[in-house]
């Protein structure tokens, strides 16, 4: 089997983001004042992507721009980031990526204290040869991306995110989607992913055997 160069993206398809999501949302919700969807309704609308005011209804401008920049500034907070969850089996799965050759982990967020926090309580940190965080300009982002890419024949993109998918399909990486992350599969496959996995370990069974849906997208390791 030769090597596999592989980037997986932390929200999602390692971590469940689900608690923190919610938790920066009441809090922003509440500060103007507002109720907001249940929390079924929340998550449905964050993985269709809705517009802000969806989550503040019958908010006017100012009240749905404020609930936004709390919202934004709390999900990336080490308060919340420390809700985060590890997948039923991430280490396992993440230590085959890196016995297939190179892991890489690259996340949106910019919150490096918060991340490293992370890594070190979810035990999962040794499974990365670089880690990441993708700058906020598109091209800049395509860019960090195409740099772990490197020299490798093709690279398999783990994408749980629409901003994070869309830029890994315009590095040239072949992106597949992790189901039940921030985004619902047919989001990730519109902006660039192949095909979408129901999780990480059944991803990684399909790289140990070879799976020809691998070949049909393009991997090649």
């Amino acid at each position: 089997m030769g090597h596999l160069n592989t980037i997986v993206e932390l929200e999602g398809p390692i971590i469940d983001v689900q608690a923190r999501y919610w938790a920066a949302h009441r809090a922003a919700v509440e500060a103007i004042g507002f109720e907001g969807p249940s929390e079924s309704e929340f998550w449905r609308l964050v993985r269709l992507g809705a517009p802000d005011h969806q989550f503040v209804q019958h908010g006017k401008s100012d009240k749905v721009a404020e609930y936004a920049r709390l919202r934004d500034e709390k999900l990336h907070s080490s308060e919340l980031m420390a809700l985060d969850e590890a997948r039923a089996g991430a280490s396992e799965n993440l230590r085959i990526l890196k016995q297939l050759g190179s892991c890489h982990l690259a996340t949106l967020c910019d919150n490096r204290e918060g991340l490293n926090a992370t890594l070190d309580r979810l035990d999962i940190w040794m499974y990365f040869d670089k880690k990441v965080v993708l700058p906020e300009s598109r091209d800049r982002r395509v860019a960090s991306l195409k740099e772990l890419m490197g020299h490798h024949p093709s690279t398999l993109v783990v994408a749980g995110s629409v901003p994070f998918a869309y830029a890994a399909g315009e590095a040239g990486g072949r992106v597949v989607g992790i189901k039940g992350g921030p985004a619902f599969p047919d989001r990730l496959r519109k902006v660039g992913a192949d095909f979408c996995f129901d999780s990480l370990d059944a991803l990684t069974d399909a790289l140990t055997k070879r799976d020809p849906i691998l070949e049909r997208i393009g991997l090649i390791f």
